[in-house]
């Protein structure tokens, strides 16, 4: 069978590589709060909406990136060695092209392949212990399914999306437009309803009779009438704790999080649990993407660091991280520490278990005499995307033998004492120079304690003298 011509239009279409672009994603959204947030029209996105486009070399010397008109070099070529740029609109009213810098995400995933790590499913991980949760790929079988998957009906099978909304998560809008939308499927709904207490009447038939010994083979479904169904919907609705499991299920809603423990010894409608493939998205709703985000479809940690020198390693070469803000009271509340690993945002590395005398410089409080920013060496070992799409990292401090393989050494601060015999005197001014002195502590004074001591009275100093002339 000969294949259907195309019009020219339909060709161009169907060959352009504009036309493939996918659309942009939805901005992720705001917390509920009722405080007042002070965010930034620019800040980099939690996730990337929009794609992000290359050109070749030869084309990128015209400006040419395959759009109506051509991007200048000076936002482009001669501002980044990578340029890659995001198009907002391919055409203004003011008959331009509106594009920004994509080197955010781009760079970002980037950094993040250097780190080798397999996506996790998310899970709380407490710095203040050494307990690590385990790693659980998002890739398995049993958890990698959505409602139209053919393993979700099997024994312990988990999904990541379901058809119903998160209630939790919906404005009383967006509840009231789910509400007339279920309204409007009543019939379906009943008919599934109808299905589901058809099978349970079976099933519980044939477990008496396996219990009286009866032959299986014999019975005869049962047929449920109009009656037995209103009365079984009257039960239902008389118990909210068995009409909230049904409900779940006949909605395939995903669950809530857990009871308030004030609420606990009230009646509420109850929900069955959880199907999702993680307990944390239980909490904070299902995840907007895959668990995965695409950023790694490696499975396990089963990889072998082999130095060229040194042979195999147990850790991969440590990842230098900085220290965006110490330690302190922000607002008058203790803040915990952020460092930046791999252009992602940590909060809290590792800040509560280090000991006072091991900490890195700069990490109990801000210090601009080290050279570069405050910085330190960490070991990255888990990594997974949370509800809202961001990327949750977790980190060790590098132990001395992952950083003495590859001949890494950390900042220590000069000391300031006295000039040593080793010391040259350059260097002694040198660090001398980079100490800033406090204005508010009071003073002390640097002489030895023995000569702050009073000096002693003529008259003792003449006494003594007399009485050793005596003596000799």
């Amino acid at each position: 069978m000969a294949a259907a011509k195309l019009s020219p239009t339909a060709n161009l279409l169907r060959r352009s590589r504009l036309f493939a672009l996918p659309q942009a994603l939805d901005l992720p959204p705001e917390p509920p709060t009722s405080k007042s947030r002070a965010d930034s029209d620019t800040a980099t996105l939690p996730h990337p909406i929009r794609p992000s486009i290359v050109t070749p070399a030869s084309s990128l010397a015209r400006g040419d990136w395959g759009f109506k008109r051509p991007l200048p070099a000076k936002s482009t070529s001669l501002k980044s060695s990578k340029p890659v740029v995001r198009i907002n609109a391919i055409d203004t009213f003011e008959h331009v092209t509106d594009f920004e810098s994509a080197a955010d995400h781009t760079m970002t995933l980037e950094k993040f392949q250097e780190l080798h790590l397999p996506m996790s499913l998310p899970a709380k991980v407490n710095y203040a212990t050494s307990i690590v949760p385990r790693h659980n790929s998002p890739f398995e079988t049993n958890v990698d399914n959505t409602e139209t998957s053919k393993p979700i009906n099997e024994v312990g099978s988990k999904q990541f999306r379901h058809t119903g909304p998160w209630l939790a998560g919906l404005s009383e809008a967006d509840f009231n437009a789910y509400l007339r939308r279920v309204q409007k499927d009543k019939p379906e709904i009943l008919r599934k309803l109808r299905d589901r207490f058809t099978a349970q009447l079976n099933a519980e038939r044939k477990k008496r009779a396996q219990d009286d010994g009866q032959d299986l083979a014999t019975l005869a479904p049962i047929q449920v009438t109009d009656e037995d169904f209103q009365r079984y919907i009257k039960v239902l609705r008389s118990d909210p704790a068995s009409l909230g499991p049904v409900l779940f299920d006949l909605l395939d809603l995903p669950s809530p999080p857990a009871v308030p423990s004030d609420r606990i010894g009230q009646v509420y409608y109850q929900s069955p649990g959880t199907k999702l493939s993680s307990s944390e998205y239980a909490v904070w709703g299902p995840p907007s993407t895959h668990p995965s985000a695409g950023l790694s479809y490696s499975r396990s940690h089963a990889l072998i660091y082999n130095h060229p020198n040194n042979g195999p390693q147990t850790y991969q070469r440590p990842v230098e991280a900085r220290i965006l803000r110490p330690k302190g009271r922000f607002k008058g509340k203790s803040a915990k520490a952020i460092a930046g690993v791999g252009g992602i945002a940590v909060e809290d590395v590792n800040a509560m278990t280090f000991a006072e005398q091991g900490a890195p410089a700069g990490l109990a409080s801000f210090d601009a005499t080290i050279p570069g920013g405050a910085k330190y060496y960490v070991t990255p070992f888990r990594a997974s995307v949370d509800s809202y799409g961001r990327i949750q990292l977790a980190s060790f401090r590098a132990t001395t033998a992952a950083k003495v393989a590859y001949g890494i050494q950390e900042y220590k601060k000069p000391s300031t004492g006295p000039l040593t015999p080793w010391m040259s005197v350059d260097e002694f001014t040198r660090d001398q120079q980079r100490i800033v002195p406090r204005l508010d502590r009071p003073r002390t004074s640097p002489l030895p304690i023995s000569s702050q001591e009073p000096a002693q009275k003529t008259e003792d100093v003449a006494r003594n003298l007399m009485r050793t002339l005596s003596s000799s």
